[in-house]
């Protein structure tokens, strides 16, 4: 009886979810363009799959990351493809660029041929290039990909969707739950870089705040958190070992929020961890750990993000892929 109850309750919900979607007004397409599935990391950041030719590669997702796309030369190396050096300028302006000043570098690039991922099938051209840590990814996708039109991040259920939608831009977008809470968003008017903030409240106080699905757990600056009243000295606030790649004069400290809202949402004990990071700014990051407890609609189309807690959330499939550490 009580796994009937159960399968009723399921059903009721997959039915109210069909039907919101079917309430659309008519002149509104949401126009899903792409369902990605997900495997995760051990500690579970979702890991997709792209094709390099006849190659299938796992593949980095990180909406933090400005690029679109980037290879990686140990596998580029193992299939054949080849890697040449160049020179670039980094202007002053460049986020990347700490010196003040315009610099020449150093960057890697490289002709591929007929590479799929998503909604983009058969790419050719010349790409850049990194030397990874090892070859456990082939490809690391930003926000210049993911956030090229609206994307629904769904870690909870192992998916990523693209949509492009037409003839919506006042229609709640959040096809799941029409309770999801909508914030407006924040990005670059000359369309230079795709990644999109949007405001948080800490302690009463506001910060800009940005999501990563590449970053296993959500963190603040350890100087943007004294201006938020939170220190290593806070309640609860327990000291961790360094990232991997930071030296031990740069500890991490794990310290519980009790609260944190967005917009009419109220996310409560979120842990958060503070660390020393030059150049970082104000942003409070908000990583896997985050978006296992939310699904997330980042409707580039509306310029908002729609928010709408998991009350359970569920204990995901894991893929066979590594922990690599990756910066932002």
């Amino acid at each position: 009886m009580r796994s009937l109850r159960a399968y009723a309750v399921l059903a009721a919900l997959v039915l109210s979810q069909a039907a919101f979607a079917q309430a659309l007004p008519g002149g509104c397409r949401i126009g899903e363009q792409a369902n990605i599935p997900l495997t995760f990391t051990d500690d579970l950041r979702p890991v997709a799959q792209a094709a390099i030719g006849s190659a299938s590669v796992p593949v980095m997702l990180s909406t933090a990351a400005q690029e679109s796309a980037v290879f990686n030369k140990k596998v580029l190396e193992r299939l054949g493809i080849p890697v040449r050096s160049t020179t670039s300028r980094l202007f002053a302006a460049d986020a990347r660029n700490d010196t003040g000043v315009d610099i020449l570098r150093e960057i890697m690039i490289a002709p591929i041929k007929d590479f799929s991922f998503g909604p983009n099938q058969g790419k050719s051209g010349d790409f850049p290039v990194e030397d990874f840590m090892d070859d456990t990814f082939g490809v690391r996708i930003g926000a210049g990909v993911l956030l090229k039109h609206d994307l629904e991040v769904a870690l909870d259920a192992g998916y990523l969707k693209v949509f492009q939608p037409k003839g919506c831009f006042r229609e709640h977008l959040a096809y799941w739950d029409p309770q999801a809470v909508a914030v407006m968003s924040m990005g670059d008017p000359w369309k230079r870089d795709s990644r999109v903030v949007f405001h948080v409240r800490i302690n009463g106080q506001t910060i800009t705040a940005l999501l990563s699905t590449s970053t296993p757990q959500s963190y603040l600056p350890k100087a943007a958190a004294a201006r938020l009243g939170l220190t290593p000295d806070s309640p609860g606030a327990l000291r961790e070992d360094p990232l991997p790649g930071d030296k031990a004069d740069k500890p991490v400290w794990k310290l519980p929020l009790p609260l944190l809202t967005i917009g009419a949402l109220e996310v409560k004990d979120l842990d958060l961890r503070l660390m020393d990071l030059p150049h970082s700014g104000e942003i409070l990051v908000l990583g896997a750990d985050f978006l296992h407890r939310h699904r997330v609609y980042i409707a580039i189309s509306q310029q908002k993000i729609y928010f709408s807690p998991i009350a359970t959330p569920r204990v995901m499939k894991r893929g066979k892929v590594d922990v690599i550490p990756q910066t932002l």
